[in-house]
Parts: C-alpha cells; sequence; structure tokens
C-alpha cells in the first residue's frame, strides 16, 4: 500500500507547480524558436516539475504483517538448603521432588506452545538457564528470599505474555517475618507442587520463636503492638505460654495452643509506654519437657520511646515563682514536650515532670534530644564546665538557649562568668540588683514590634504589666537585640535581650519577676505571660532543615538475621552536600563488647529504587543475641552522632532446621493468583498438560519510502544535468 507523508497542502503543490508551469511554457512560447531540441528542453523541464511534485508528497510503501507471538511460562526452582529436608529416608528429599517436576511430560507439551524460561533463586534471583543447566544445579543456598524473587520475576515480565509460573519450593522465606505477602494478587496464575508427603515429619517436642515484629521507635503515651510469631511441634495438647519481659521484669504472658504434629500461632500484645528512653523487650516461649533445641526459644528486640513534639529542657534552682507560672505554661504549651528539674533541699535535681531515663547531665547524647534548653536561677558552680561547654556546642549546631536568670545566674558568679559568656546577648560589667518600692514600667522597644515573640494584635501589648526588679550593668553584644525596656530611676533597662549564635538563638531574661506578667488587671484579656512564652517559643525552635543537615540515620537492609549471615548498615546524614571526614559505627555485641568500625562512602539504594549518597558496612555476626550500633559522622569541628540502632541475631539457620514444608504459603500464592496447587506429581502433570496458552497475534509494519529511492534521485539528477547541458549547448542563460 502506497502512502503519502506530506505535511504541506497537496492544493498548495498543485497550485504551485501549475504557476510553475504556466511561466515556464509562457517563456518558452514567446522567447524559445520553434525547434525540435527546444521542445525537448521544454518537455526535460515539465518532467523535472512533475518529478519534484511526487517527491513533495514523500511517497512510501508500507506494508502490514501478522506474526504469532508465544506466551512465556516460568518455572521458578527454590535452590536453598531446606529443599535437602526430608522427614525420612525411605521419602524422596523436597529437592529430588522438584528435579522429578521437571522430567514430566507436561514440560515437553508446554515447550510446543509457550517458551519456557526457568529461574533458580535462594538469597537471590539467578538468570534464565536452560533445562540441561538446572538439572545440574545444587541446592546448597543459606537463605530463602522467596517473596523477592517472585518480585523481580513479576517485573522483568511487566508487559509479556505469561501463560503461568511454576514455583518449585517447600515455601519457606527467611527474610520475611509475616507471611501476609503470599495472598497478594498475582500479574499471572502461580502453581504450586507439594514436594513433601504430609504427616511424614516425626514430632520431637520443639518450641520456637520465629519472629516478633513491632515498631522500634514509638511516642511517649501511645501503645504498641507486639506480634510475635511461635511454631513447634510435639506439645501433646499442652498449652503453651508466650512471656515479655521489659528490662528483665515480666510484662506479659499470654497462653496458646499449638498442634501436637505441628503448626504456628500469632499472638499480638499490647504495651503502653509511660516514659522516654531505650527499652528492652525480651520474648520468651519455655521449653516443652524433652525439647533438645532451646536455643530459638527467645527473641530480644530493642524500642526506643520518644516524644513526638519538641523538647525542651528546663533546668532550676530551688523553686521560685518564676518556676512556678513558667512551669505551669510549659505544660500547657501544645508545641513542645517539656523536660523539667530543680534542686531539692539536698542539692540534687529532682524531676519536676516525668523524665524517663533522661537526666540533667547535659552530656552531647542527652542534648541531642532538645530542641531548647532553659537555665533558671543557678551560678556558675552549679552549671559546671562541662555542662556549659556542651550547651555552647548546642547552641552553635542549631539548638535554642533561653536563660531565665536570678540573683545568683545574673550576679558575681553567675553564667557569665562561664563558656556560655560567648553566647549571651549581654556581657557583664557591674551587675547590681535593681528594686524599688514601685513595681518598674514596662514597654516594647521598636525591635520588638517585628519579633515573632510579640506578632498579633499590637494593641494587646500596649498595655503591659510591670516588673519588680530589674539586673542592670550589662552592655549589649553587637548582635544583640533589646525587645522589651523597663523604666527604673537609674534610666531604661533591658529585660528581654535575644541574638543569634552559630547556628542557634539565645535569649537572656534580665528579671526574675516576669512572673508578674500573669497577675494584675492588664493580664486578664490580653494574658502577655502565656502569649509571651508561647510565641518565644515557636521563634526559638530551630527550623528544621536546619536540624535535619546534622541527623544521621542508621538502618540495615533486612529485619532478620541468622548466625552466619552478613547484614549490610547504611547510614545517611541529612545533608547529601555537606562533607564527611569519617563515618564510623560502633557495634555493642551481645557479651557487651564494643567495636568501632569504619563505614565506606557509598550510594545506597532503597527498595523503592530511590538512591541516594551515604555510607555502608557489610557486618557478619559471629556469636547470637542482641547488637547495638550507634553511628558517628565527623564535619569539619562538628560530629554529628545518630540514634541507637539494634537488631538482634538468631542461634540456627531456618534453612537446615527440620520441619514441615510450608504448604499454607503455597496454597495461598495459588488461591490469590488463580492458579492452583498440585498435591502431587500425577496431579501436576495432568494439570500443566491441559493447559492451554494463547498466542498473542503482533501486527508489524514493513515501511519503504518511494521518494528518495536512488532511482528516483539518479533520474532527478540526469535530468538536471541534461536541461544544463542543452542550455549550454545552444548558449541559453
Amino acid at each position: 500500500m502506497t502512502v503519502y507523508e506530506h505535511t504541506f497542502p497537496i492544493s498548495a503543490m498543485i497550485v504551485a507547480l501549475t504557476i510553475a508551469l504556466l511561466l515556464g511554457g509562457l517563456t518558452a512560447w514567446k522567447y524559445l524558436p520553434r525547434r525540435p531540441l527546444n521542445a525537448g528542453l521544454f518537455l526535460l523541464y515539465v518532467l523535472i516539475l512533475l518529478s519534484l511534485g511526487w517527491c513533495l508528497l514523500l511517497p512510501g510503501l508500507k506494508n502490514s504483517v501478522t506474526q504469532l507471538r508465544k506466551p512465556r511460562f516460568i518455572i521458578a526452582l527454590d535452590t536453598s538448603q531446606s529443599m535437602t529436608l526430608t522427614p525420612s529416608k525411605e521419602v524422596p528429599t523436597r529437592w529430588d521432588t522438584a528435579q522429578a517436576a521437571l522430567k514430566q511430560p507436561w514440560l515437553q507439551a508446554l515447550t510446543a506452545q509457550c517458551d519456557i524460561e526457568i529461574f533458580p533463586f535462594a538469597a537471590e534471583l539467578g538468570e534464565n538457564l536452560p533445562l540441561a543447566k538446572v538439572q545440574a544445579l545444587k541446592p546448597d543456598g543459606t537463605a530463602t528470599r522467596l517473596r523477592d524473587a517472585l518480585k523481580k520475576i513479576a517485573d522483568r515480565s511487566a508487559g509479556l505474555n505469561v501463560a503461568g509460573m511454576l514455583v518449585l519450593s517447600d515455601g519457606a522465606d527467611t527474610q520475611e517475618a509475616l507471611d501476609d505477602w503470599s495472598g497478594m494478587e498475582r500479574p499471572f496464575p502461580v502453581y504450586t507442587l507439594r514436594v513433601e508427603p504430609p504427616g511424614g515429619w516425626q514430632q520431637e517436642p520443639d518450641l520456637r520463636i520465629d519472629s516478633v515484629t513491632t515498631s522500634r521507635r514509638v511516642t511517649v503515651g501511645w501503645k504498641s503492638e507486639f506480634k510475635v510469631k511461635v511454631s513447634g511441634q510435639g506439645t501433646r495438647g499442652a498449652p503453651v505460654t508466650v512471656q515479655v519481659f521489659e528490662n528483665g521484669e515480666l510484662r506479659s504472658e499470654m497462653p496458646t495452643q499449638i498442634p501436637d504434629e505441628g503448626g504456628e500461632r500469632e499472638l499480638t500484645f499490647e504495651f503502653d509506654h509511660a516514659k522516654t528512653g531505650l527499652f528492652t523487650y525480651r520474648v520468651f516461649v519455655p521449653p516443652l519437657p524433652g525439647e533438645k533445641n532451646k536455643a530459638d526459644n527467645e527473641y530480644v528486640v530493642n524500642i526506643e520511646v520518644v516524644d513526638a513534639r519538641n523538647r525542651l529542657l528546663y533546668v532550676e534552682g530551688i523553686p521560685r515563682w518564676e518556676y512556678k507560672f513558667l512551669r505551669r505554661a510549659l505544660l500547657a504549651e501544645q508545641e513542645i514536650s517539656p523536660v523539667i528539674f530543680f534542686t531539692g533541699p539536698d542539692g540534687a535535681p529532682h524531676g519536676g515532670t516525668p523524665v524517663g531515663n533522661v537526666t540533667a547531665d547535659m552530656t552531647p547524647q542527652q542534648l541531642a534530644f532538645f530542641k531548647i534548653v532553659m537555665l533558671g536561677n543557678i551560678d556558675a558552680k552549679e552549671l559546671g564546665e562541662a555542662r556549659a561547654r556542651n550547651l555552647v556546642k548546642f547552641v552553635e549546631d542549631g539548638g535554642s538557649l533561653v536563660l531565665l536568670g536570678g540573683t545568683k545566674a545574673w550576679t558575681e558568679g553567675g553564667l557569665v562568668q562561664t563558656d556560655l559568656g560567648k553566647t549571651l546577648p549581654v556581657h557583664a560589667t557591674e551587675v547590681k540588683t535593681i528594686e524599688g518600692d514601685k513595681p518598674f514600667p514596662v514597654r516594647l522597644n521598636e525591635a520588638a514590634r517585628a519579633h515573632p515573640a510579640f506578632a498579633g494584635d499590637a494593641a494587646l501589648w500596649q498595655s503591659i504589666p510591670p516588673v519588680l526588679s530589674v539586673f542592670s550593668g550589662f552592655s549589649l553584644s553587637p548582635a544583640a537585640e533589646t525587645l522589651v525596656t523597663a523604666e527604673t530611676p537609674q534610666g531604661p533597662q533591658p529585660i528581654v535581650v535575644t541574638q543569634r549564635f552559630g547556628q542557634g538563638k539565645v535569649t537572656a531574661i534580665l528579671t526574675d519577676s516576669l512572673w508578674r506578667w500573669q497577675l494584675g488587671p492588664e493580664a486578664g484579656k490580653a494574658k502577655p505571660y502565656d502569649r509571651f512564652w508561647t510565641q518565644m517559643i515557636s521563634w526559638l525552635l530551630p527550623r528544621e532543615e536546619a536540624l535535619d543537615k546534622m541527623r544521621l540515620e542508621v538502618f540495615a537492609d533486612r529485619d532478620q538475621l541468622f548466625l552466619g549471615e552478613t547484614l549490610e548498615l547504611h547510614a545517611r546524614l541529612g545533608s547529601d552536600t555537606a562533607k564527611v571526614d569519617v563515618a564510623e559505627a560502633r557495634i555493642t555485641l551481645p557479651d557487651n563488647r564494643e567495636i568501632p568500625y569504619r563505614m565506606a562512602p557509598q550510594l545506597v539504594t532503597l527498595p523503592s529504587g530511590k538512591s541516594f549518597p551515604g555510607y555502608a558496612l557489610p557486618f557478619s555476626a559471629e556469636q547470637p543475641g542482641l547488637y547495638k550500633v550507634v553511628a558517628t559522622a565527623k564535619i569539619k569541628d562538628q560530629t554529628a552522632t545518630s540514634d541507637p540502632f539494634t537488631f538482634f541475631v538468631k542461634p540456627y539457620s531456618p534453612e537446615t532446621v527440620p520441619r514441615p514444608a510450608r504448604v499454607e504459603i503455597l496454597q495461598a500464592l495459588s488461591r490469590a493468583s488463580n492458579g492452583k496447587f498440585f498435591e502431587n506429581l500425577d496431579e501436576l502433570n495432568k494439570g500443566l498438560s491441559a493447559l492451554q496458552p494463547h498466542a498473542i497475534e503482533e501486527k508489524s509494519a514493513e515501511y519503504r519510502t518511494l521518494w528518495r529511492e536512488w532511482p528516483v534521485v539518479i533520474g532527478l539528477m540526469v535530468m538536471l544535468t541534461g536541461s544544463w547541458s542543452m542550455r549550454k549547448f545552444r548558449n541559453m542563460p
């Protein structure tokens, strides 16, 4: 079939060619003598124009071809060590049964109708192999990733005509903690086979904790779910009790029943988390009488309880009026979660709120949990040099600091004398306390009218309750802003001063009677005290992007690990552009030994396919138990530290544990995909031999251009050359 691919209108082509022919004809009629050679020249001119018109149409020759494409039939063959298991010596192994399935007549029958693809898999999915090479394979894989293998096969086959897939496996998956994945829909039917006869296993007493699924980080005050999967056999109908210990104390226990012939149960525990901190949970099932393998009767997991809100640390001296009103305001504030300490009669810090595992030590690790720190009426000695240095680093890295002050904090020997002095918006010259018979009126400075701490209706700040005391004798830092001033007999004195330092912010309150803003007739509607602290805290909260740049996260490529396997630990810094000098992972082993490992730069790829710059460490566990990982990244003079990451190494590999095949997984795969589960080889042979795969007709087009074929091009060149030669021969212009 001839087609034309021109985009220029045919009518315009006809008009242009007609005009060219008419002009050529009129010119030839008027100027050419009536001779035969001139008539040939004019005819050649007409042929050239007509040939150009033909080429302008862009003609081509298109032929449609219909082909039959055979569908694919896929075979997924499990080559892990569990395929070597058998209930007894008289019964063929699972591997023997799988190999026997590939020697049945159904395979030859389907080969004539389908393209057969065979993919071996264990820990990883292999490449498509011919049948001759498949028969030479050995089941020596140390792990089974059945779910991953099926997903990768489906991804590779996306958009293709697949008649079905036969899965020759025992249904075990050593990576997945739950079995819900087996009921997912599939893009094509999945056929499965029972690879060992039912009821053949000798029921020795044995109980196992297969998995514990729970959130590794929960919010304080919330409930968390523990899903525990326990399996076993040989119970003789006796009840099985699953116990959960928190930090060594029994927290909950729940009885269940496991059939004597074998089975599994999933139990769900719910726990409240009233305190923040890191908690160790041990799940344990007491061994059965006569049970030999007791190493798999427990599972340990760590859970970090955190606050979802922004955390604020407030450390006060001996309680005073300011503490009373500020504590109440902080607890009512929805934007933060405060942890409050005060100094008791014994001189030691006491919790003014539930504090969990947090102390008032202000170590770098603890300060990393907070965004704002408030210091009350304590002096340099009470604060200490170490805490002062840590607070300076805290502010430099983006935290916010509020100094509420008081007679101990702002006078001789106060906080100005510590390392904190360089962060403060004020410097001490000759500090003294100003108190009078009458309260000192208070007014906002011009800088406050544009400050977020005093945003909103300006009329509400026109009348502010006075204060009873002022600490004077300070000089302001160059970057300081005075927001609030008190009118004293010695002249205006600043009482609220702020400045930025490093990536953080610092606020100094130069009065110990700001609580007066909570009282008086002026505070009735305006509520200046609560309003001030709400808006000041909102301004003090560091921007998330500033904090996230120094946030270091640690995670692993899998949830479960068995002795002898390798875990890939990954770390990622919040900033992808920061140049990390040293990245290190400190791993605490089950025997409490701590070993540092250097992490190498590596592009980390998530299961979703998204990649980002990070750091990686392959780690092989040499002993079972609970491991803890803390990563650090050094960036110039800063160090980012991750939250603890824990993982539990089981003392055995399920690949070599004698247990029945996971028939329920195989049945769920077939049921969810509209496939079929075959009880034996005969059923398999009959069922797959009866398949009627449908080939797909694919239409393709063969196209060949006609306007730029060599005869057309040569013809045009010959005619143009002939025309030019004839004109030169006749001395025509």
